[in-house]
C-alpha cells in the first residue's frame, strides 16, 4: 500500500483515507475512505481511493462508469442515506473490490500481486 495513505485534513478535501491495520485480511491490502454527502462525492472518493492504493494517477484510469452505473450508485446511496437506512454496494474497479455504504464509507480491497 502507498506510504501516503494517512488521515488527511478535513479542510483539504472531501475524503479521509487511512490504511487498515496489518493482518486485517490475509492476502489483501485494504484502504478505507469517507465521503461527505455532496453531489459526485461518492464517485470522486471511489476513484481517488483506488488511485491512491494502486499508485495510479486518477486521470489516467478508465472512467468509473465503465465498471458501474455511477448515476444509479449515487441515487441509491443518497436515497438510503436520506431514509437513514444502511446500504452497501460492492463491485470491481481496476481489479479492486470496492464497497460503498450509504453511511459515507468506501472500502477498497486490493489483492496482493
Amino acid at each position: 500500500m502507498s506510504d501516503n495513505l494517512t488521515q488527511s485534513d478535513s479542510d483539504s478535501d472531501s475524503s479521509t483515507l487511512w490504511p487498515s491495520e496489518p493482518g486485517d485480511d490475509a492476502g489483501m491490502e485494504i484502504a478505507h475512505a469517507q465521503f461527505e454527502p455532496t453531489a459526485d462525492a461518492v464517485v470522486v472518493s471511489i476513484v481517488e481511493t483506488v488511485a491512491a492504493v494502486t499508485d495510479r494517477d486518477s486521470l489516467e484510469m478508465p472512467p468509473l462508469f465503465e465498471s458501474v452505473d455511477t448515476e444509479a450508485l449515487e441515487v441509491i446511496v443518497a436515497s438510503a442515506r436520506d431514509r437513514e437506512r444502511l446500504l452497501e454496494v460492492t463491485f470491481v474497479y481496476q481489479e479492486c473490490l470496492v464497497t460503498v455504504s450509504s453511511g459515507g464509507d468506501v472500502v477498497v480491497e486490493v489483492p496482493e500481486q
